[in-house]
């Protein structure tokens, strides 16, 4: 059957255009819950009518898309995963979880058949996925691998540590370590004149 789309149909077709689909498909499913019509002479008709404020709504949602590309690039989502020996992961991280992961850090929905892992990600790190916002808009969203347990990728937290916090602190343990042997050798002292 011969239909257009009245509303954009997830890896059917978006509003406005004219496809063919199966029968079935068009009187159980897509007429009744008013997301399609037959194509018909007055729908096509109408449709012609209608064909600049579908454009002008597609171009707003493609611009939308686009925009929203850009700032994922800025952005890097967090997956935690449990971790083997090696930082070798237990099974491997799926789509649903960069999924889930963008839309509990970043508010962002995206269907996980959208998102393309180019290999299997079993191993901790950083990672860029390609994911489709809108019909041609594509992202590059950086992905962080980390163990289940940590709060923070390696590389942000390293940002955030100050160089001379770092030293301050090595040298706060050298002195630890001078003290306690020091203490160590006057315990061993007094040990030995008990002895005598």
């Amino acid at each position: 059957m011969r239909i257009i789309f009245l509303q954009d149909v997830e890896r059917v077709g978006h509003e406005g255009d004219v496809v063919e689909v199966a029968d079935g498909y068009a009187r159980n499913y897509l007429i009744p819950r008013g997301l399609a019509v037959k194509a018909s002479r007055g729908a096509l008709r109408e449709l012609e009518q209608r064909r600049g404020a579908i454009e002008h709504r597609d171009d707003e949602k493609r611009v939308n898309a686009a925009n929203l590309a850009r700032d994922l690039g800025d952005n890097t989502i967090i997956v935690k995963a449990t971790v083997g020996e090696g930082e070798r992961l237990h099974g491997q991280v799926t789509a649903q979880q960069i999924a889930d992961a963008a839309f509990e850090q970043l508010g962002l929905e995206i269907d996980r058949r959208d998102i393309e892992i180019p290999e299997p990600i079993r191993h901790l790190g950083n990672y860029l996925i390609s994911a489709r916002l809108y019909k041609d808009v594509r992202a590059e969203l950086p992905v962080s691998v980390v163990a289940d347990g940590e709060a923070k990728p390696e590389e942000d937290a390293a940002e955030e540590t100050e160089p001379g916090a770092e030293t301050e602190a090595e040298a706060e343990v050298e002195i630890t370590d001078e003290a306690g042997e020091a203490g160590d050798r006057a315990e061993d002292e007094a040990a030995d004149e008990e002895a005598q």
